[in-house]
């Protein structure tokens, strides 16, 4: 299953952005919701959690391991992302909490220039899991 098309990654400035083309026949979009396709909120969160990963990877090539998701703090869905639309979602990330291998991320991800959805995550990367 396909959560990004491409991810662009400037490390220097602490941001990645990922973008999604949601096609009709996407397996996703199934039973979400019948006779009114919607992208589901947490194919858009693990969007943001892929930029975020790719992005904390280059920044931090020394950790060892994949990220993977550990926290989110906030998840907030602002409209609905519907087949034939792009979703772009832009990942910044945020200064340390002093927990070694993890790393918080703010990610806002929009369609046409609106807003479709904010996150607050943690991501976790190597042994401290």
């Amino acid at each position: 299953m396909r959560f990004t098309d491409s991810i662009t990654i400037d490390a220097s400035a602490g941001t990645s952005q990922a973008s999604l083309f949601v096609e009709a026949t996407a397996d996703y979009l199934k039973d979400h919701f019948p006779g009114a396709p919607t992208l589901p909120g947490l194919v858009m969160l693990e969007s943001a959690v892929r930029a975020a990963a790719a992005l904390w990877e280059a920044a931090a090539p020394e950790h060892e391991g994949a990220a993977a998701l550990e926290h989110v703090e906030r998840l907030q869905i602002v409209r609905p992302v519907v087949p034939g639309e792009t979703l772009i979602v832009d990942a910044t990330i945020e200064a340390g909490d002093g927990r070694p291998g993890t790393r918080w991320f703010m990610a806002r991800a929009t369609v046409g220039g609106e807003t479709a959805m904010r996150a607050r995550f943690r991501l976790i990367r190597g042994e401290t899991r």
